[in-house]
């Protein structure tokens, strides 16, 4: 194809044109060459032939209709349209060469506002750079209707949505991973007359406390952070500071900060207050007991004494709406004599702290416990990444304790189905090498809902379970989430070298595994119209988690390139045909986590409201402008139905959730 074009090219070159019309060909050329090299690393489905035909046969198409045109320009060029048309080539020969992602200075306003590049990975990380950068301060201020662009819808007024993310990543010295950034929450309060009621503080745990009274690093980070004094001033030390940075959980009229590796942290609803002292953390009545989550299969009272064997809280329940009920899990690993992850997951009724049912699980042979699972009327299902760990570079003070999780690509992915009914022990089940799965909007019981998936005649359809996830394309060997860490020198200015440089990560897939229960054997492939999409934070309509007639998933997007880079707008992608409808935000718009929120008396599952928070760079706010994007689920194609602009730029948050309450 590639041969094809630049033969064509070149029949229409001619005299003077020579040199302007070969190096737009040979753009164009280096174009289709790039996006050729991204199909043939695709590998996602057992049958993309067709697909990859039809997109391929549309790009020669384009890059020859393309050559036809710049010569119909050469055969009526002037003296005068020569300066243009050279201006254009060089345009053409900006967009198209194949630079390194971000590497656009924020001054190139001519790329990086034209919206014919939205969708190709086009940004500038100097923008980008801003989104860990900390939150200046704590606000409270009300954003008055007349100022809100479009009209906050009727049914999510005297509504609250709460959000998390790390916010704060220096005291004496900066942070060395931004995973270690304490939590910032954030409450936009819907008011009656269309105004909003924003309030920002960061969760006071007993760890920030501390820290902020003596204006230094008192606990080691998760992810590396240490205090001064090098070896000697952390051998041996192993607590950790909670971060509750990660997501929010409103459950019986109390709302919580999260944090996979610590306890559920309360504050206060109304003005985002943590708990009085001692008081910070909450752990369910004796469920969630205190201390760091290793063991080594120690007597209990023992290991509490150095501070060891207790549970942490699990960062992403679920509820279940059939049952309606809070599904959650807590866990704790043994390191020794025998590796292993022990998790209880519990059922908590509506307005109750008190689980109705608790099965516990020992998961033999994992080390890390999943960040994420899915919940079906019949199972939980994990699906459980192939890390190792090596504690002892963690009690003498050389590493952070995610710093000693080792990915092993090579080793297959681990699918623990357990039953609900607690009637039997796990199923394992194994999966792909060289994938890591990170967040699942949902899973079900049964095939996919996708018509092109036929049941074998041999197997029932009760046999199987369908999950959803977004994982990495390709795991890499080395350290956990180093790569977030490592960021190389740029040509301009950034604000924070916290912020990953996505040159260095795995693009992020909305996967589909299929799951044969009875056989142990695992499918994947990439979900319906996900085949070229980096994605992140996929959510469904609440009201259809576990049910196989979901078919809707709405998550941010960052490029239909297939490649890594931040999220530029947002996504509905429909699991039963493959549509995807689309709205980008611009390449200077860098969006977050969607919360979908059903309609009031809702009659489809896509009648929902998408609340997603956003930071904008502009003339008037270089540093980023934050506020939050209001989407109709039924039309994200259209475009936000309200846009509220927050006076301050706030650090790219995680995960949040929505409450209708006057309370």
């Amino acid at each position: 194809i590639i041969i094809y074009i630049i033969s064509f090219s070149s029949f229409f070159v001619r005299n003077n044109s020579f040199a302007t019309s070969l190096s737009l060909s040979l753009s164009k050329t280096v174009f289709v060459q790039e996006r050729l090299s991204i199909h043939a690393k695709r590998r996602r489905t057992r049958d993309m032939s067709f697909s990859r035909k039809n997109e391929l046969t549309k790009l020669a198409r384009d890059a020859l209709a393309f050559c036809v045109r710049q010569r119909q320009l050469s055969s009526s060029m002037t003296t005068t349209t020569t300066t243009t048309t050279e201006k254009e080539s060089e345009l053409v020969k900006q967009k198209t060469q194949r630079r390194r992602r971000g590497n656009y200075a924020p001054t190139e306003l001519d790329i990086l506002n034209d919206p014919s590049t939205f969708g190709e990975c086009i940004y500038s990380h100097a923008d980008w750079s801003h989104a860990y950068a900390s939150t200046r301060k704590e606000s409270e201020y009300t954003i008055k209707a007349e100022n809100i662009i479009g009209e906050i819808p009727k049914d999510l007024r005297e509504g609250i949505l709460y959000r998390v993310g790390p916010g704060k990543f220096e005291r004496e010295k900066r942070y060395k991973h931004m995973l270690d950034g304490d939590g910032l929450a954030l409450r936009f309060g819907f008011n009656k007359d269309g105004s909003v009621h924003f309030i920002s503080k960061f969760v006071r745990t007993k760890e920030f406390k501390e820290e902020e009274a003596s204006g230094k690093i008192e606990y080691r980070g998760t992810f590396g952070t240490m205090r001064e004094g090098g070896i000697l001033n952390n051998f041996g030390d192993i607590r950790t500071k909670n971060l509750a940075n990660t997501n929010i959980l409103y459950w019986n009229d109390r709302v919580f900060a999260l944090y996979e590796a610590g306890r559920p942290v309360e504050i206060d609803g109304k003005t985002l207050d943590t708990r009085e002292n001692g008081k910070e953390e909450f752990d369910f009545d004796g469920l969630v007991p205190e201390g760091q989550v290793l063991s080594f299969g120690l007597p209990r009272e023992l290991e509490s004494k150095i501070g060891l064997g207790g549970k942490a809280f699990t960062a992403h329940p679920h509820v279940d709406p059939t049952d309606d009920v809070l599904c959650a899990w807590c866990w704790r690993s043994f390191v020794y004599p025998e590796k292993a992850v022990e998790i209880s997951f519990h059922e908590f009724p509506r307005n109750s702290f008190v689980p109705e049912k608790t099965i516990v699980a020992r998961l033999e042979g994992c080390e890390a416990a999943p960040h994420d699972f899915g919940v079906t009327p019949k199972y939980y299902a994990m699906a459980v990444n192939n890390l190792t760990i090596d504690p002892l570079p963690y009690i003498a003070g050389l590493k952070g304790a995610g710093e000693c999780l080792v990915s092993q690509p090579d080793l297959p992915l681990k699918f623990y189905i357990i039953p609900r009914d607690g009637s039997s022990s796990p199923t394992v089940i194994e999966g792909p090498s060289k994938a890591f799965e990170i967040h699942t909007p949902f899973a079900h019981d049964g095939v996919p809902i996708d018509d092109s998936f036929a049941v074998p005649s041999s197997e029932a359809n009760d046999e199987f379970m369908t999950l959803y996830s977004a994982g990495w394309d390709d795991f890499k060997e080395g350290t956990f989430l180093g790569e977030w860490g490592a960021s190389q020198e740029w040509n301009f200015p950034i604000a924070s070298s916290l912020t990953p440089d996505f040159n260095n990560i795995d693009s992020t897939v909305l996967w589909r595994y299929v799951v044969n229960i009875t056989k142990k054997t695992v499918e994947r492939t990439a979900a319906p119209g996900c085949e070229n999409l980096c994605i992140d934070h996929p959510h469904v309509n609440p009201l259809y988690e576990g049910k196989r007639e979901c078919r809707f998933v709405y998550a941010s997007l960052s490029n239909f390139r297939g490649v890594s880079g931040p999220p530029l707008g947002y996504v509905k992608i429909d699991l039963k045909t493959g549509e995807r409808k689309v709205w980008w935000a611009g390449n200077r718009t860098f969006c977050e986590e969607i919360v979908v929120v059903p309609k009031e008396n809702a009659t489809n599952e896509d009648d929902v409201w998408l609340l997603g928070m956003f930071s904008s760079h502009q003339e008037d706010f270089p540093d980023g402008q934050s506020g939050l994007f209001v989407l109709d689920g039924a039309n994200l194609e259209k475009g936000p139905m309200a846009t509220i602009k927050l006076n301050e730029r706030i650090s790219h948050g995680l995960h949040g959730t929505y409450v209708k309450t006057t309370r």
